[in-house]
């Protein structure tokens, strides 16, 4: 049952604990982190690439600066300012076993933000991590720890909320803790998609998935034309499906999804938390290529052989339904959300004969990566190394060389398809041409989307050009010679700061990124926050140790990931 209690800007939440399959264990009170009715704009173990969303985002009314409040009494452990991630980040450890965390800040409390200050100018680093003893910075519960921002990775003004298990770090489901959102909106199921999961099973005849929309009716959810579904051989099943909070159209996460096979339990999977070190994972437990070519995101209802997920459970066939011949298998999904909101989906599968075409001739088989081996591929010196547990299940190798069409530098080198999800770095090495060994700025480069050279980095090694990466596709060589840009962004008449309260630059490159800056006043490093996101520089005047009255000399240096160098002076008063 959702309650909220006291006056505006003190909201308490009643904590419900849940152990691995949800059942209660214990209960603390704990104050609502904003001082506004809370919105949900993203929910715990949302689908993000590459990774599960680890905490809930909270809408902070398209707003930077509003109060963020310490949910109970504890000490600050760890404070981290990135460019991107979390951007600015505060953790504070409680007494009972938890951390809360709070993310994309705009800045902290004073006594909080003067400490940070004083960190990043004896670092010489606006990017630190720092962390803290018990007792060094003490807070109380409902204190202002700090303002709501927009920084780091963060798509648009909210802030990111967590709660993490202390001793490992783990996030746990934060909708257990009764937050007073409300929701009695029952999960959206859209499609199923089913799998023959090797060359001699067939899905109505055919060795490729099939993918069937879902439509909701008379309080259920049924397929779409409600087609008869012949299978052969060993299938397996996913499911599209999403979430809404009550008065709200932002598409969140579900909590579970439970696959019964004639009324058994046959795989199940629930977010009550997850390690960092395993979220990756996700790439395994949704249909990638999916994702990749046509953007659904189907989660799948069986196990990869490198899936280490700890989210699951299942039976020894591990979701692998072995269809029969003449035999039916009824299928229920049933999908709930942490409200206990549910949603059901029923259909059947009508066991078959496989065609006798279905089965790929050896003539045809490709080479096959071993998901837990070691491969490697050498093709007229280009190079590609993939560590055992490198993939999620066996892949059809794919390598080839294809001639240069004008964009780069030597042949194009095709690693893998790009649709393949890749768990571990591997090592991709491009044999340096005669004409280009010496060549400064030279860079790895891997064709993007839009068949155009992102930056792909990587780092000579004699006669080669070594690229570790966790991205399928296709590399190649190509040179970035072009400095970074800087800008004075509307700089005051005379360069007279003194009724502003901020000097703003524009940063760019054109192609390898900013690796690094140094922003010097009078020969003294001196603080200025970047956001990449923005391809901005911000020196805050009331961070720059400078007095008025007095002219001074800004110099700010920018190196890009090509070794290509920008320098900007400029003179200005305060």
């Amino acid at each position: 049952m959702r309650r909220s209690r006291g006056i505006a800007g003190f909201l308490i939440l009643v904590l419900s604990i849940f152990n691995s399959i949800g059942q209660k264990k214990d209960e603390w009170d704990f104050q609502f982190p904003l001082g506004i009715e809370p919105v949900v704009s993203g929910s715990f173990g949302e689908l993000r690439a590459n990774h599960f969303h680890s905490g809930v985002d909270f809408a902070t009314q398209g707003r930077i600066g509003l109060p963020v409040f310490a949910i109970d009494n504890g000490h600050i452990s760890r404070i981290v300012i990135s460019p991107v991630g979390y951007g600015k980040a505060l953790y504070i450890e409680h007494s009972n076993g938890f951390t809360s965390v709070y993310a994309h800040l705009n800045d902290f409390a004073p006594k909080i933000e003067s400490i940070i200050t004083n960190l990043q100018y004896e670092k010489e680093s606006f990017a630190i991590e720092q962390y803290f003893r018990p007792g060094e910075i003490v807070v109380k519960k409902g204190e202002v720890i700090a303002y709501s921002g927009n920084t780091g990775s963060s798509g648009g003004p909210h802030l990111h909320f967590e709660i993490r298990e202390t001793e490992q770090q783990k996030p746990v489901n934060v909708h257990f803790f009764n937050l007073p959102v409300k929701d009695d909106v029952s999960p959206h199921i859209e499609a199923v998609c089913i799998y023959p999961l090797d060359d001699n099973s067939t899905v109505n005849g055919k060795n490729t998935p099939l993918y069937i929309p879902a439509v909701f009716s008379h309080g259920q959810f049924y397929l779409k034309g409600n087609p008869k579904i012949n299978v052969s051989g060993n299938i397996g099943l996913g499911i599209e499906t999403i979430d809404y909070f009550t008065g709200s159209w932002r598409r969140c996460g579900v909590y579970s999804i439970q696959l019964k096979v004639d009324g058994k339990d046959w795989f199940i999977s629930k977010l009550d938390g997850f390690l960092f070190s395993q979220t990756r994972y996700l790439n395994s437990h949704i249909d990638y290529g999916m994702r990749q070519t046509n953007k659904r995101v189907i989660q799948k209802s069986y196990l990869d052989v490198n899936n280490l997920l700890d989210i699951y459970h299942v039976t020894s066939e591990k979701g692998k339904i072995k269809t029969q011949e003449g035999i039916n298998n009824e299928i229920i999904y049933e999908v709930s959300d942490a409200s206990g909101n549910t949603s059901l989906l029923k259909f059947i599968l009508h066991g078959t004969t496989p065609p006798k075409n279905s089965v790929v001739p050896v003539s045809t088989a490709k080479r096959i990566i071993s998901a837990t081996k070691s491969h490697s591929v050498e093709l007229e010196k280009f190079k590609v190394k993939f560590p055992a547990n490198t993939f999620y299940y066996d892949v059809p190798e794919s390598v080839k060389l294809k001639p240069n069409n004008g964009v780069g530098i030597g042949e194009h080198f095709v690693v893998m398809d790009p649709s393949v999800p890749v768990h571990n770095f591997f090592e991709i090495s491009l044999p340096i041409p005669e004409p280009y060994r010496n060549q400064k700025g030279l860079v790895g480069a891997r064709f993007n989307n839009a068949n155009g050279l992102g930056y792909a980095g990587g780092k000579r090694e004699g006669s080669m050009w070594v690229i570790n990466t966790r991205e399928t596709g296709t590399y190649c060589l190509s040179v970035d010679t072009i400095a970074p840009s800087l800008r004075i962004i509307q700089p005051p008449q005379n360069r007279n700061y003194s009724q502003r309260n901020a000097i703003k630059v524009e940063i760019k490159d054109n192609f390898s990124g900013v690796k690094d800056y140094k922003c010097t006043i009078n020969g003294n490093w001196a603080l200025f926050e970047y956001d990449p996101k923005n391809n901005l520089l911000t020196g805050y005047l009331s961070k720059l140790k400078i007095e008025k009255g007095v002219r001074y000399l800004l110099e700010i240096k920018v190196n890009d990931n090509a070794g290509n160098v920008q320098v900007l002076k400029t003179e200005f008063n305060f």
